[in-house]
């Protein structure tokens, strides 16, 4: 019962843990080099699926607007015999 974890009593032999101290690493390294292409590449695939939805998008928002104008104007031949 006296047990606690780090109390255990097994024993681990022939494990070695190695660790890097934070100011060993460099978080920068490669991010220009490999980073930079690789994400340009990503985005790449990723946007040309996507470019049908885009354009059908752009030309639904140019549309609907000119055709709504176009469908609340008067008609000048229903007012032609008013005085």
């Amino acid at each position: 019962m006296g047990l606690r974890f780090g109390d255990l009593p097994i024993r681990l032999r022939k494990v070695v843990y190695y660790t890097l101290s934070s100011s060993d690493q460099k978080f920068w390294a490669k991010s220009v080099s490999h980073g930079l292409p690789n994400l340009c590449r990503r985005a790449v695939r990723q946007f040309v699926p996507m470019i049908p939805g885009l354009l059908m998008t752009i030309w639904c928002v140019t549309w609907a607007p000119i055709e709504n104008r176009k469908s609340k104007r008067k008609d000048p031949k229903v007012y032609e015999n008013d005085k």
